[in-house]
């Protein structure tokens, strides 16, 4: 795990400080790495919303397949990605 100094402005010091208290969080190190995971996957609600979007727009547009063969694509997908087994 890494360590990163931030300086925080006077009123969001006092938030952390105040948020730490009556709560579950040990410190203000587990307060700051819980916020930024939140941060996180909200950041990546956004683009998951953003893609939903984009597809929703291309059908709309009329921009898919109607013949997609799922074994198809993932026998293809096996033949050109194959796993390898790790040795023991």
């Amino acid at each position: 795990m890494s360590q990163i100094a931030v300086q925080l402005p006077a009123e969001l010091d006092a938030f952390v400080e105040s948020s730490i208290a009556p709560s579950d969080y040990a410190g203000p190190n587990e307060l700051v790495t819980q916020a930024l995971y939140a941060y996180s996957d909200r950041i990546k609600l956004q683009r998951l919303r953003r893609d939903i979007q984009t597809g929703i727009d291309q059908i709309e547009r009329g921009e898919f397949v109607t013949d997609f063969d799922v074994e198809q694509f993932l026998a293809e997908r096996r033949t050109k990605h194959p796993r390898t087994s790790a040795a023991a």
